[in-house]
C-alpha cells in the first residue's frame, strides 16, 4: 500500500508516454510517405502508369490534383441557398461553461448533432478524372464553412440556479454547414488503383487519404509543425516517469532495507531466546514422559488448546501448526505450561 498510488501514477504516465510515441511514429511515418509521394498528372499516361505498377505488385502511393466534379447531380446546401458540392457535413454544438475539479469554470463544447453527406465525385483534368473513394473517412478533409451562426442561450433564474448546482451552465447553440464545393481545386494523396478500367484513389493502410487545398508542401509543413508538441509531450512524459521509477526505487529498497533489518533482529532475539530458555531448563535427566515428543531432547513447555495435550518444546512449537501430535486434534491456540 505504500507505493499503490506511485504505481497508479506510473501506470498512468506510460499509457500516456506510449500513446504519445505512437502518435509520433505514426507522424514520421506519414511525413515520410507525404515526401516520397510522386506528382501524377490526371492526363492519358496515369493508366498505363498505375497498370504497369500493379502488374509488378507495387501500391501506388501518390499525388494528384484536379478539380472537384461530382458524378450525377450535386448536393445542394441546406443553409446557404445557393451554395452546391458533393460533400456536405451539418453540425450542432453546444457551447458551455463547466465547473472543473480546482472550483474554476472552463469553456467546453459539446456535439450533440452531426450528419455527413456524400456523393460519388471525381477529380478531373480536361476530359480525364479520377474517382475518389471514401472521401469522408480521409485523414485530412479541406472543406469550405458555408454557414456557421451562433445562438446565445438566456438562462432563466432556474437554470442559474440548476447550473450553479450541476456545474454546468449552457452558453449558446452553434450551427455549423461544411461542403465540399464542385468545380474546387483539390490535392488528393493516397493509393491509386486500376478497377474495371477505371482510375481510383482510396486511403491507404499505412497513411490514409489526404484531400486538400493546400500544396503537399504545405501539408507536410503541417505534420512537421504538429511533431514539436509531441517531442514536448513525450519529453515530459518520459520525465514523469523516470521521476515515478526513482522514487519507487528508492521506497522499495528502503522497505526490503527494513525487512532485512526487522530479520536480522528477530533472529537475534530468538536466538537469545532460545539460550535464556536453555539455561533455565532444569540439568537433571528427564524421562521420556518429560520430553518433547518431536525432539525428544527439550522437556515439555507448551500446551496446545483446545486439546490441553503438553507435548511440545518451546523450540519445536512453530513448527506444529495445524493438529496436536499426540491426538491429532485441531490447533486452535497455544500456551506456555509450567510443570512441577
Amino acid at each position: 500500500m505504500d507505493i499503490l498510488n506511485e504505481s497508479v501514477a506510473l501506470g498512468v504516465d506510460l499509457l500516456i508516454f506510449g500513446l504519445c510515441v505512437r502518435e509520433y511514429v505514426h507522424n514520421r511515418r506519414v511525413v515520410g510517405l507525404l515526401k516520397t509521394a510522386p506528382h501524377y498528372s490526371i492526363d492519358g499516361d496515369l493508366k498505363g502508369i498505375v497498370e504497369r505498377r500493379q502488374a509488378e505488385g507495387l501500391p501506388v502511393y501518390a499525388e494528384i490534383r484536379g478539380t472537384v466534379t461530382p458524378r450525377g447531380v450535386p448536393l445542394r446546401s441546406a443553409l446557404a441557398p445557393g451554395v452546391s458540392g458533393v460533400l456536405q457535413i451539418l453540425k450542432l454544438q453546444e457551447h458551455r461553461v463547466a465547473r472543473g475539479f480546482t472550483g474554476f469554470w472552463m469553456e467546453h463544447r459539446k456535439l450533440l448533432f452531426r450528419s455527413a453527406n456524400e456523393m460519388p465525385f471525381e477529380l478531373r483534368s480536361q476530359q480525364h478524372g479520377v474517382e475518389i473513394v471514401d472521401a469522408l473517412g480521409a485523414a485530412v478533409l479541406d472543406v469550405d464553412v458555408v454557414y456557421d451562426h451562433y445562438k446565445l442561450s438566456t438562462p432563466s433564474f432556474h437554470d442559474l440556479i440548476l447550473g450553479f448546482f450541476t456545474g454546468i451552465r449552457q452558453r449558446g447553440l452553434q450551427t455549423t454547414e461544411e461542403v465540399l464545393r464542385d468545380g474546387s481545386s483539390l490535392t488528393a494523396i493516397g493509393r491509386l488503383q486500376l478497377v474495371g478500367g477505371s482510375l481510383r484513389m482510396q486511403p491507404s493502410p499505412e497513411a490514409g487519404l489526404f484531400l486538400t487545398t493546400a500544396t503537399k508542401s504545405g501539408l507536410i509543413q503541417r505534420f512537421e509543425a504538429a511533431k514539436w508538441p509531441m517531442i514536448l509531450k513525450i519529453a515530459l512524459c518520459g520525465a514523469v516517469s523516470g521521476f515515478l521509477i526513482g522514487l519507487l526505487a528508492k521506497k522499495l529498497y528502503r522497505k526490503k532495507r527494513q525487512q532485512k533489518e526487522e530479520a536480522r533482529i528477530h533472529s537475534r532475539l530468538e536466538r537469545e531466546r532460545r539460550e535464556r530458555r536453555a539455561r533455565s531448563r532444569p540439568a537433571a535427566p528427564l524421562s521420556d514422559d518429560q520430553l518433547c515428543v518431536v525432539c525428544a531432547t527439550n522437556p515439555k513447555e507448551i500446551i496446545l488448546l483446545p486439546c490441553g495435550h503438553v507435548c511440545l518444546c518451546e523450540d519445536c512449537s512453530p513448527r506444529i501448526a495445524a493438529t496436536c501430535p499426540v491426538c491429532r486434534g485441531k490447533i486452535v491456540s497455544k500456551a506456555a505450561a509450567f510443570i512441577a
